[in-house]
């Protein structure tokens, strides 16, 4: 059985975490001279290009705030618009890979220091880490999804 006292803990410690990943999404977006929003469209074209309706579904915006967010991403030279090779009708918008490079760099000494916290850890506690990640963006997701109706 868990611990009350060390669930309410660790659940204060994962919205501070949280809280803080926002505040240090919008550094790295100041930094960078773009949005909040634009960043985090950013980082979704860096996993893969996009049409404008695939990047507003993902992002729960309408059609019109998403092509502003699309309109500054390339006039930072972030993003482009480029014709669908599957459908000459719709546009895709793709990442300018060393622009984007900047946005990543950013985040690199995170990732290194969180790496190096990790390695603390051995092979089943990691598992267990994994898990409890992977179990909290599926009740994020499912949140997210609740208080959207």
């Amino acid at each position: 059985m868990a611990d009350p006292d060390l669930v309410a803990r660790l659940l204060a410690v994962q919205q501070q975490a949280a809280a803080l990943g926002t505040t240090l999404g919008d550094v790295i977006a100041t930094r960078l001279g773009i949005a909040g929003t634009d960043l985090k469209c950013l980082f979704l074209l860096i996993q893969r290009p996009h049409t404008p309706r695939e990047l507003a579904k993902e992002l729960r915006m309408s059609p019109s705030a998403i092509t502003s967010v699309v309109d500054r991403l390339e006039k930072a030279g972030f993003a482009n618009r480029e014709p669908s090779t599957s459908d000459r009708r719709q546009v895709v918008v793709t990442v300018v890979p060393e622009r984007a490079q900047l946005a990543t760099d950013l985040y690199m000494p995170l990732f290194t220091r969180m790496s190096e916290v990790l390695t603390q850890y051995d092979r089943e506690q990691l598992a267990t880490l994994h898990h409890f990640a992977e179990q909290s963006v599926t009740v994020l997701r499912a949140e997210i999804e609740r208080l959207s109706r």
